[in-house]
């Protein structure tokens, strides 16, 4: 599986998170590899819409923007700041924990 996330605005821009960045699950050890796998479908992302329909309004608010490719699917969302979902938001905590902390 692979994931590009790019995260752009909130309150301190901070330019090195509006860089795509990706992940490769093989990277991953086999349990972070699962729970990846878990949040995904947990989220539900695949029926995601690509945008949502009235996105909220907010100068401090991030934007994120995230593309899954996974065994033939392939998928892009766009949303901001608040996560009201709260499996959405355990699988932005991952990437943001994997993607830009490595």
């Amino acid at each position: 599986m692979l994931i590009q996330m790019q995260i752009e605005g909130g309150f301190a821009n901070i330019p090195a998170l509006a860089s795509p960045r990706c992940l490769d699950s093989v990277t991953l050890s086999a349990q972070d590899a699962e729970e990846l796998q878990y949040l995904i479908k947990a989220s539900n992302f695949f029926a995601l819409p690509a945008v949502p329909a009235i996105p909220p309004r907010g100068a401090d608010y991030r934007t994120y923007h995230i593309t899954v490719k996974d065994n033939g699917r392939h998928h892009t969302i766009q949303f901001s700041d608040p996560i009201k979902d709260p499996q959405l938001q355990a699988l932005v905590s991952f990437l943001e924990q994997h993607v830009y902390q490595a």
